[in-house]
This record gives C-alpha cells, sequence and structure tokens, in this order.
C-alpha cells in the first residue's frame, strides 16, 4: 500500500485502490459470461476487472462511500424492469410536464436525500477530474480548471456548492432503463459555450456545467443549488446510445465482444 498526499484530504497517508465509479454498479452491468462490458476510446471489452487505481486514504474513499453512494447505489435501475429511485421520485406528481418532459421538485419528498445524490454525483465527476483513470494517458478524464478545487472543499464540506457550477439530474422511466443497463465513465458533452461533462449510470444520467459563461437558465435547473432540487423524468436514451456507439467505432473491440455482436446482426 504506497503513501502519499491523498488529493482529497491532501494528507500523507497509506493509499487505496478507489473506484471511478463505485464497484457495487459493476453489479448491475454483468454481460452474459458474468462479466461486465468495459468500454473506453481505445478499447471495448468484456472483463471481470474494474476502472480502480490507487488515488484516495481509506478514509476519504470511505466518506465518498458513506456520503453518498450507500444511499444511492440499492435505488438504481435493474434488468429484470425495478426501478426504486423513479419509484421514489414519483410519489409525488411532477411540478411541470411539457413535451414529453417531466420535472419533480425532490425538495418536496422528504424520502429523497438530496445532499447524498450531490455528493455521489461530484465525487464521481471530482474523481475524473484528477486522475487519469488509463493506462494509456497520464491526462485526467475532465479538465475542471479552477473548479476541480471548489468540488473538493465542497465534498470535504469545507465550503458550499459552487457558484458556476450546475448538476442536473435527468432519469429514464422504468422501461427504457431496462433497455439502459450500462454505465459510462464521465465524458464531454456537445455543449460548446461552457464546459459540460455527464456519465449514466442504470436509469439516471448526471450533466455538471462549470465555468463563467453558464447560462441563467442552466443553472436555475441546478439540483444541488435550486431550493426545489430539480429533477428531470426524460427520455436521454438514444443520447447514450450514441456515445456508446461513438466508442464502438473509435475503439478495437474486442474478440469477447465481437461474438456478442455478430450474434445480435444475425
Amino acid at each position: 500500500m504506497p503513501i502519499a498526499k491523498c488529493p482529497l484530504c491532501l494528507q500523507e497517508k497509506p493509499i487505496i485502490m478507489s473506484h471511478l465509479v463505485p464497484a457495487a454498479i459493476y453489479n448491475y452491468t454483468r454481460g452474459p459470461s458474468g462479466h461486465h462490458i468495459s468500454m473506453t476510446n481505445e478499447l471495448v471489452i468484456e472483463t471481470d476487472r474494474e476502472l480502480q487505481a490507487y488515488l484516495l486514504c481509506r478514509e476519504c474513499d470511505n466518506d465518498l462511500n458513506k456520503y453518498g453512494e450507500t444511499w444511492l447505489l440499492p435505488l438504481l435501475a435493474t434488468i429484470e424492469g425495478k426501478f426504486p429511485f423513479y419509484d421514489l421520485l414519483t410519489k409525488i406528481p411532477p411540478d411541470a410536464v411539457d413535451n414529453g418532459v417531466a420535472g419533480y421538485a425532490a425538495a418536496r419528498n422528504p424520502e429523497i436525500d438530496v445532499d447524498k445524490i450531490t455528493h455521489f454525483a461530484i465525487g464521481v465527476f471530482w474523481k475524473a477530474a484528477v486522475h487519469s483513470w488509463s493506462g494509456y494517458r497520464s491526462d485526467p478524464i475532465m479538465d475542471l480548471g479552477p473548479y476541480t478545487e471548489r468540488l473538493r472543499t465542497f465534498l470535504r464540506g469545507e465550503t458550499g456548492f459552487p457558484e458556476r457550477v450546475a448538476l442536473t439530474i435527468g432519469v429514464l422511466t422504468p422501461s427504457k432503463a431496462q433497455r439502459m443497463i450500462s454505465m459510462t465513465a464521465p465524458y464531454r458533452g456537445s455543449n460548446r459555450s461552457w464546459h459540460n461533462f455527464l456519465f449514466y449510470v442504470p436509469g439516471i444520467e448526471f450533466a455538471i456545467s462549470v465555468g463563467k459563461a453558464v447560462g441563467a437558465e442552466r443553472r436555475a435547473e441546478c439540483f444541488a443549488s435550486n431550493a426545489l432540487h430539480p429533477v428531470w423524468v426524460l427520455d436521454f436514451s438514444e443520447d447514450v446510445r450514441n456515445v456508446q456507439r461513438m466508442m464502438f467505432g473509435k475503439a478495437k473491440i474486442a474478440k469477447n465482444v465481437n461474438k456478442y455482436i455478430k450474434r445480435d446482426s444475425r
């Protein structure tokens, strides 16, 4: 176990293996052989390896777990069609419905732990911004500039949620989520007016927008800073599929994945 400066607490401590996306999510996304499909721009492969690295001290890793991951992960969508978070969210009527999008105010639902959802999402984005998570490159997945430090102090409970950061959350219906039992590491979104990044876990998409150019409308939709804590139920499944198709187009496809592609194309 190496001794190094933990990037979260900034103390010299023994460093343990930490996951970018929590280990428990891999249990949702196992393929026919019992392994999950790992997708990056370099390689698509069915494997039992998980995206992890020596990064955090045990105390900080545990904090990310207990302040977010432990609450949310049992509520994700499953291949059997269950989606506990959706059921929880829709216990109250939506505040707005427009053109197939329903907006729910999590603040009106005492069963939803807003702080833990926020901590979970920001924890994943922050880890992507401080480490490469790849043997092919040294730069982190994401570049959040000065907001990396502001998110670190937020996760530590030393400062409030940063003013120029907007966290938005989209949720699929159970029928759509059942067909999207997958996950993605954080990736750059299509908005070029400001920096935006997204990641997907079964049934839920998290997006973060950062920078002075982030518009008032996007900031008003922020789950963390808007007092209503809005969550949007909408169909973004094709967007996630497009990201996966892009990865398939760029990456080498391993033989143990090609066999499924050939079988499905028959």
